[in-house]
């Protein structure tokens, strides 16, 4: 919260607006990345490859669960 005005005027409201949005948008300030990362997308951790697995791997049980139950 940002301190009173001494001259006894609430805070900017344009101000107040902005840092909302920022805050709705999930971002207060620019993240600075190195210089060799931009353009890189970030790598996936151990536990994100391990979820792509799984649903692949439900994926293909389910249809070839289906494709015997049609044959």
């Amino acid at each position: 919260m940002t301190p009173p005005d001494p001259s006894g005027q609430g805070p900017d409201p344009e101000r107040v607006l902005t840092q909302a949005l920022r805050a709705m948008a999930g971002g207060g300030k620019e993240s600075r990345e190195p210089s060799g990362a931009v353009g890189r997308r970030p790598s996936l951790t151990v536990v994100q490859i391990l979820l792509i697995a799984a649903i692949v791997g439900l994926l293909a049980g389910t249809t070839v669960g289906l494709i015997s139950l049609l044959t």
